[in-house]
């Protein structure tokens, strides 16, 4: 999380901390496998005097072509008696828990469904359901195949259609959950959920769509 405005090179592992933009052991892993000492400064490196004393000889040809751009990197590099200069990724050179919890987790993105979901004014416990349903998690005997609990069949009990018993389509393709959206006027086809939900929010064209849609789930 924390990066290096080079100066002097005294405080900066050539190998594991991150200047000019990059982690040099990630950015050439072949070339670093060669490395005599992997928790070297970035002023020994400098300093020091042919290849031999960074690198174990002879090294492969992909590695030379890392070498080569790396030294190119350090050619661009000013020389300074200042110390180096610290700082966070995010910018600031405050630290901050809650860009480290971002940077530790990462971001993902999700469906704009989710963000319906949690706006809605159902019970915590239908929102819950909800939220089980949009991630596959209902015990459905598809899931359970996935977690590899043998069974004596993974059909759906309720069609005669011999069909995996999946959660789109007991709440999608069944023909008895069709019949039931279409009890309150709305028309379900064979696609996926979300674009299942997406058609139906089209369809109900009230601000409280999700509420209904949960509600009858």
């Amino acid at each position: 999380m924390a990066m290096v405005n080079i100066q002097d090179g005294v405080s900066c592992l050539f190998w594991d901390d991150l200047w000019l933009n990059r982690v040099h052991k990630i950015q050439y892993p072949k070339l670093f496998s060669f490395a005599r000492n992997t928790r070297i400064s970035l002023r020994f490196a400098l300093e020091v005097e042919g290849s031999n004393n960074l690198f174990h000889l002879p090294i492969s040809a992909i590695a030379l072509q890392q070498l080569t751009s790396l030294a190119q990197e350090l050619s661009t590099l000013q020389e300074s008696s200042d110390p180096d200069i610290w700082s966070y990724i995010w910018g600031p050179p405050y630290f901050s828990s809650s860009k480290a919890y971002k940077h530790l987790t990462g971001h993902r993105v999700t469906h704009v469904a989710f963000k319906w979901l949690w706006k809605s004014a159902c019970q915590n416990k239908h929102k819950v359901f909800f939220w089980l349903l949009l991630n596959d998690k209902l015990s459905t005997r598809e899931l359970l195949k996935r977690r590899n609990m043998v069974l004596l069949f993974y059909f759906c009990v309720c069609s005669n259609q011999y069909v995996d018993e999946t959660l789109t389509h007991v709440f999608i393709h069944y023909n008895f959950a069709q019949l039931c959206w279409s009890t309150i006027g709305l028309v379900v086809g064979q696609d996926d959920a979300f674009t299942t939900l997406e058609n139906l929010k089209v369809q109900l064209g009230v601000p409280f769509f999700m509420d209904i849609i949960i509600i009858m789930s």
